[in-house]
């Protein structure tokens, strides 16, 4: 068993995350068929490796066409 431990002591972003996941060994394959079981309507991902503040790391875009809002 794998367990992953998230120390968020400054708060982590989405794309963040999802980035840190396919650093971790995630594929991005298996990302999208995880989002497909949402149901969310028509969602992308592109995934891009970029260096920031000497840092390596991946950087995961998601964009969706959002019709109505899911908040008031």
């Amino acid at each position: 068993m794998r367990i992953a431990y998230f120390d968020c002591f400054s708060g982590a972003s989405g794309d963040m995350i999802l980035g840190s996941l396919i650093d971790a060994g995630l594929s991005s394959r298996r990302l999208r068929e995880a989002l497909e079981k949402l149901h969310l309507g028509t969602v992308s991902l592109r995934a891009k490796k970029v260096l920031k503040g000497g840092i390596s790391a991946t950087q995961v875009i998601v964009e969706g066409n959002e019709r109505k809002p899911h908040r008031t």
